[in-house]
């Protein structure tokens, strides 16, 4: 199908006469390389994706294998170290860069007089890239029939595999990095920016973790929440790439998180047998007759379930949230760990847990060290080591705001927007034997709205002291994985219920006033320390650019908050929040209660066969073997609490 005449007719009185030669040229360009074109379509197909649109037109212009490049946008220049400069420019996973897209981005090529995305700017928006438009909204493959043969996966490459970390786990890294300093301002006052309050975060074109690829189960469909999207993450037997789909089914809009995978290796919806590929095409409706128009519906574009851009990077799996964004997810890179997680002096640890608070909220308590001493005492902190911390603003913008303090210890922050924020600890101090020491700790966290009032935390953290880490196998680790989680989750235990109390008070007063909570934060707390600068920067980063939210998905005005009507104990459930989702834990809760059950049996056969020897002190073996195995049954079941709950109350830890 050819564009439309009226689109490329220059004859129009309407175009000014300086875009006459232009329109000629363009039209010119068309014409000349339809032939290119049809001697094209006689070969095989290029490797792409078709996308299916309304009304889409397909543009006679010769195929280009060139990506576009990069987006200029406000963040990019200022972090450029922060990305590592070995990711390859390459397509991502189907549906990328769409063949009928690169059609329309050649059009745009010859005509020169694009902006920075790519798009025409307005001096030249003629109706001859109307068309353009159209093919680049597209949320649906086409049937699997008409196809071509998906783009390569963007991979990363030096990629850095973690100690203790199971065998899909990788690390990518890069340099902090490393913005211009400003101007210190007192607490409470506007922190010194690099970028406009007019330009507005757009929350929907980057790339988020959903999780820790370890952490997934390939052999069943995982569901999610980002942005208030439910989305099912399964992982394609064929390709052996990582999916996200919406996680409901284009015939009766059931989950398809419910589903599984099935023979063929597809995902198939467990209410009506719908099956879908790697690419979200549907490839077996069960109830369709074999011939007539009930076997063309499982070519139809309404039969695709819709697919979201993906890549693994870093041992992480990240989404793309926008079913249209293809092309700047290509051009877009995920932010990476610092350089201290591939050096060798430095043990790793990785988990995740999902909180029933807020984004912000979270956000609000990763930036802010000093609650260490108190929240966490005996943990990672002590009460008596509490002390004044003067932090001073570095720089700020839309792409986030780093500062940092001087002394011993000097606290480096940086928050990289929408979710990521990095803490660099650095400890001067001097040992008996070993004499003066620089101990690093480096604490990365990728904080993700998944829903109003409910975030997934993912901590990446890294040390070059107390390192127990042994190369080889997980089980073969002086400590293991689930071990460290225990740690890990009463950190977060400490300050569950003081943040579910903090966000109860923030709702009522947003409730009590029309003001946003941003606005008022200033007002309703009192923040006189320097220690709070950062709490500070990243409510006026929300309120000036990230329209003091996320952009969720739907209406969830209405929505209940979890906080602020789930118990104590739902609060600090861990089986639900980190267990179910972390393969290391899991797998230890499950060995748990074997072991339990195993000790419960041997207890139960010593005290059957103890009365059974004549020889007495055979018997009293027998009884302290039952009395052990009880003892060992009984040590098991304690230890299965750390995976389930434990309860924490601040008052009674001296």
């Amino acid at each position: 199908m050819r564009a439309p005449a009226a689109h490329l007719s220059p004859a129009s009185s309407a175009v000014p006469s300086r875009n006459h030669g232009l329109l000629l040229h363009l039209r010119f360009l068309l014409s000349s390389s339809v032939s290119h074109l049809s001697a094209r379509e006689n070969s095989n197909p290029p490797s792409g994706c078709w996308f299916s649109c309304q009304k889409q037109a397909i543009l006679p212009v010769p195929v280009s294998s060139r990506l576009p490049p990069p987006p200029s946008c406000y963040y990019s220049v200022l972090l450029e170290e922060h990305w590592s400069p070995r990711l390859p420019q390459s397509p991502l996973t189907t549906p990328g860069a769409s063949y009928k897209n690169r059609h329309a981005k050649n059009l745009q090529n010859h005509t020169e007089t694009s902006d920075l995305r790519g798009f025409p700017s307005e001096s030249t928006k003629m109706p001859v890239m109307a068309p353009t438009a159209s093919l680049l909204l597209s949320p649906r493959p086409l049937p699997a029939s008409r196809r071509v043969p998906s783009l390569p996966a963007l991979s990363a490459s030096g990629r850095l595999r973690l100690r203790r970390a199971r065998a899909d786990t990788w690390l990518r890294v890069a340099a902090p990095p490393s913005v211009p300093g400003e101007a210190d301002q007192a607490p409470g006052e506007t922190e010194p920016s690099t970028s406009s309050a007019d330009e507005k975060f757009v929350w929907r074109d980057h790339w988020y973790p959903v999780s820790l690829v370890e952490d997934l189960d390939p052999s069943v469909p995982t569901p999610f929440q980002l942005l208030n999207r439910d989305l099912v993450i399964w992982k394609d037997p064929k390709s052996g790439e990582w999916v996200a789909l919406d996680d409901r089914c284009p015939h009766r809009l059931a989950p398809l998180s419910e589903g599984r995978i099935d023979e063929t290796g597809c995902l198939q919806c467990s209410y009506h047998g719908w099956s879908f590929d790697g690419s979200g095409a549907c490839t077996r409706i069960p109830q369709a007759a074999p011939e007539g128009p009930e076997a063309k519906a499982v070519r139809s574009p309404k039969a695709c379930a819709i697919k979201f851009p993906t890549l693994v990077s870093q041992g992480l799996l990240f989404v793309w949230p926008d079913e249209n964004g293809w092309e700047k997810a290509t051009a877009t890179k995920p932010p990476m760990l610092p350089k201290e997680f591939e050096d060798p002096a430095f043990s790793t640890v990785t988990i995740q847990r999902d909180l029933y608070y807020g984004y912000d909220t979270l956000m609000e308590n990763v930036s802010d060290p000093s609650h260490i001493e108190f929240a966490h005492h005996k943990v990672t902190g002590r009460r008596d080591r509490a002390r004044p911390l003067p932090f001073k603003m570095e720089s700020s913008g839309a792409w986030g705001y780093s500062g940092s303090n001087s002394g011993n210890p000097r606290i480096s922050a940086t928050f990289v927007a929408p979710c990521y924020a990095l803490n660099k600890i650095e400890i001067d101090t001097k040992l008996p034997i070993f004499g003066d020491q620089k101990w690093v700790i480096w604490i990365c966290s990728f904080n993700i709205p998944m829903a109003p009032g409910k975030t997934r935390s993912i901590v990446c953290s890294a040390r070059n002291f107390f390192q127990f880490s042994m190369p080889g196998k997980a089980w073969w680790q002086l400590v293991p994985r689930w071990y460290e989680h225990w740690t890990s989750n009463l950190v977060y235990d400490g300050d569950m219920i003081v943040l579910q109390g903090q966000e109860k008070i923030f709702l009522s007063a947003s409730k009590e006033s029309s003001a946003d909570i941003n606005q008022q934060y200033t007002k309703i707390t009192f923040t006189p320390t320097q220690a709070d600068r950062f709490v500070l920067a990243f409510r006026a980063w929300l309120r000036k650019f990230g329209n003091s939210q996320p952009d969720w998905f739907g209406n969830p005005s209405q929505e209940v908050l979890p906080s602020t009507v789930l118990s104590k104990r739902e609060m600090l459930d861990r089986y639900e929040q980190h267990t179910l989702k972390c393969s290391s834990c899991k797998g230890a809760y499950n060995a748990f209660q074997t072991l339990q059950k195993v000790f419960m049996g041997a207890t139960v056969a010593f005290c059957a066969t103890a009365g059974i020897p004549a020889d007495v002190q055979f018997r009293l073996l027998l009884a302290a073997a039952a009395l052990v195995s009880a003892a060992v049954a009984y040590a098991f079941y304690t230890l299965q609490k750390n995976f389930v709950f434990v309860d924490y109350v601040h008052a009674e830890i001296d």
